[in-house]
């Protein structure tokens, strides 16, 4: 239950953070948090700090990420780094009920949530790349002259998660794989 809770926090959190740019609870990759709904918290500090010297440029830059098209990619890019997350609570939360039962096909019931939960998780390791390049390509153009913006990428965690998600997907395949063949043998004798 309590994954099931936390899928459905998290997914409301996901909605709001996208349909607001820069919510106050952005405090990662090393950035002080921040309180408010203002894109350009999800800026470097320096390139903050440059902004927040110049109301031209900031002026511009609130005008850039205004605009339809720009907080259209900037809630895309929120959906993707942060919407496979409650996808795999609730696979998990609804793959932990189905092994709760006290039933003969608890694990063949509970194997397709958990594929569901690797897949999400696979998604969520390859988001973790492509996110924070798609962010920085969105708000580097706010700028007079366009700002080199880098996003920092963990890459050895990065392949860390993804190489547990395939391990957990591999998991996923070979039991599957072996209820199959104890299904098949089972109607065999």
């Amino acid at each position: 239950m309590l994954f099931l809770c936390l899928a459905a926090l998290l997914g409301v959190l996901t909605i709001i953070a996208a349909a607001a740019p820069g919510p106050y609870w952005n405090c990662g990759s090393g950035q002080d948090c921040r309180a408010g709904a203002d894109a350009a918290n999800l800026l470097p500090d320096e390139t903050l700090t440059k902004l927040n010297r110049d109301p031209t440029a900031r002026r511009r830059f609130d005008a850039w990420v205004a605009t339809p098209g720009i907080r259209i990619g900037l809630a895309a890019v929120v959906l993707l780094q942060s919407g496979p997350m409650p996808v795999l609570l609730f696979a998990v939360g609804m793959a932990l009920r189905r092994l709760g039962q006290k039933r003969h096909n608890a694990l063949a019931d509970a194997l397709p949530w958990l594929r569901r939960a690797s897949r999400a998780a696979i998604v969520l390791a390859i988001a973790h790349i492509i996110a924070p390049i798609f962010q920085s390509l969105l708000l580097a153009n706010g700028f007079a002259q366009p700002e080199v913006l880098t996003a920092p990428i963990m890459v050895e965690m990065t392949l860390l998660l993804l190489m547990l998600a395939f391990a957990a997907y591999a998991t996923i395949w070979a039991l599957e794989a072996g209820i199959r063949a104890e299904r098949e043998l089972a109607d065999f004798v």
